[in-house]
């Protein structure tokens, strides 16, 4: 992976006492500031540091601790009870609606092929409320994907095989985008307890999410790496990066936000189900991103044996919750 962009200096005004400095025999001179490249960059993606964990404080601290994790116990427990009302209603729609679909397939047979202006009409409009039936059982189903927790299924994996896989399968579709994607792994072989077929959703939902921010130009890479050195690795760090359009402070503070979405059919629970699944696996998921620059999505989740991550960071998992907790 290429070195990562140096710093650039430039000159800052100052007040006139500051905005100087003595030089070499005595001249004055524009004193310079070194100012930190941005976080995400076009020709070098930069791979941010995971926030650092807390030490743990006194009797004081641990109590607090106590509380905000019975809080979170009851507001998960309420969420749950929700999920299950949710997923009944949603049932009770999807169930006309297939006998909907159904009719309408049937109405179309009987007409057969439109001879006259009328007919030809009128098989138009069915082909649109039949449109408009898949894409509400589309959203249903995205929608009870999102309220149920179904049971993790997991076995220890290899991560880093597990990803190049998922590069291999969406390099065509990508490369007919004329999107590339390519996998930066660092050679560790680390192994991840993983229920296959959900984190594959993550990752897959990530990755198209990226190539439709590509679609004026950019590239999407994969990497891995291992969080806390080779004697006391306890974390690997997966990174999905683009160097596409990137998204403005709005759109990141509501990206994780159920139902919120800047796709013209987008129902809004791709990042909402991405972040629950990577939750249920003991990680957390995090977003950096800046317009014009790009976007990385950050999972960091326990290496085998390891514990569960300590609760994620950052103002779109904050900004989420509030919306959840409303």
């Amino acid at each position: 992976m290429p070195s990562p962009p140096h710093a650039i200096s430039r000159t800052i005004p100052l007040g006139d006492s500051q905005a100087h400095e003595t030089g070499p025999g005595g001249a004055r001179r524009p004193r310079r500031t070194v100012v930190p490249p941005n976080p995400v960059a076009p020709a070098d993606p930069v791979v941010p540091e995971p926030a650092a964990t807390p030490p743990s404080g006194g009797p004081e601290a641990q109590d607090g601790e106590a509380a905000k994790t019975r809080r979170e116990a009851v507001r998960i427990r309420q969420l749950a009870r929700l999920g299950a009302l949710f997923a009944g209603f949603a049932h009770e729609i999807k169930n006309p609606l297939s006998t909907i679909g159904l009719n309408l397939q049937l109405v179309k047979e009987d007409l057969g092929e439109p001879d006259s202006p009328r007919d030809q009409r009128i098989v138009r409009r069915l082909n649109v409320v039949e449109s408009e039936v898949r894409r509400l059982q589309g959203i249903l189903e995205q929608f009870l994907g999102y309220v149920r927790v179904p049971e993790l299924h997991t076995r220890r994996m290899h991560l880093d095989s597990l990803l190049r896989e998922l590069v291999e399968f969406v390099q065509p579709e990508m490369r007919e985008r004329g999107v590339p994607v390519r996998f930066l792994g660092d050679g560790a072989d680390r192994e991840v307890e993983l229920d296959a077929d959900q984190f594959r959703a993550v990752i897959v939902n990530l990755l198209r999410n990226a190539m439709d921010a590509c679609q004026d130009g950019g590239e999407v890479i994969v990497t891995t790496r291992t969080q806390g050195g080779v004697a006391g690795a306890h974390e690997a760090i997966v990174q999905v990066i683009d160097t596409g359009s990137g998204m403005t402070p709005e759109v990141r503070e509501k990206a994780f936000t159920p139902y919120f979405s800047t796709k013209k059919q987008g129902t809004g629970l791709g990042l909402p189900t991405a972040r629950r699944i990577v939750e249920q696996h003991g990680g957390s998921i995090q977003l950096d991103s800046e317009p014009g620059r790009g976007t990385a999505f950050t999972i960091r989740l326990p290496l085998a044996g390891a514990s569960a991550l300590p609760p994620r960071t950052g103002a779109s998992a904050d900004a989420a919750d509030e919306e959840n907790d409303g």
